[in-house]
């Protein structure tokens, strides 16, 4: 209907999605220790640059929303100054999927339908349920995840299958 805010996801279908998230990054870093240092800083012509700027960015936007989803304001994102080597940025995933683990263990209904405000870097404040948000880092993560695998692909490495439905699959089959 217009003019009314979409029902948002359960907790548990956010829960997923956080956790696939996780997965689809676990993946990924595995590829990326098997990377050359010069292959994962070459200017590769993506928006950040290369493939660490990418993965910096991916990292920084994750750390940025989580700030946000628990009401604290960072005063910049942060980006490849802030992991500029392989193991700087794996460290800092590390560190950020705990944040996000334990964000996700503890999320409810109640939570995800309230809304959140927020103020980006350019100085503009929003207001959403905090579902929009979340849904928003899941698919900005997938995106540029999506652009880290390309280049895997192009740079001649083994690429891991990303794809949400490969994490079901997984899960299933694990248990």
């Amino acid at each position: 209907m217009i003019g009314h805010e979409l029902m948002g996801p359960s907790a548990s279908a956010a829960r997923d999605l956080l956790l696939y998230t996780l997965w689809a990054d676990r993946h990924v870093m595995a590829a990326v220790r098997e990377v050359r240092e010069e292959d994962l800083t070459r200017a590769s012509g993506v928006s950040f640059g290369s493939m660490l700027g990418t993965l910096a960015h991916i990292l920084g936007s994750q750390r940025t929303w989580l700030s946000r989803f628990q009401g604290i304001s960072l005063d910049r994102v942060p980006s490849i100054q802030d992991f500029p080597d392989r193991m700087t940025w794996i460290l800092g995933w590390e560190e950020t999927a705990s944040q996000i683990g334990a964000f996700l263990a503890a999320l409810t209904d109640e939570q995800l339908a309230a809304p959140i405000t927020w103020t980006t870097t350019k100085g503009e404040t929003y207001n959403r349920p905090l579902w929009q948000p979340l849904m928003h880092m899941v698919n900005h993560s997938t995106y540029h995840r999506g652009q880290v695998v390309s280049l895997l692909c192009q740079m001649g490495y083994a690429a891991p299958s990303t794809d949400l439905i490969y994490y079901f699959h997984e899960r299933a089959a694990t248990g």
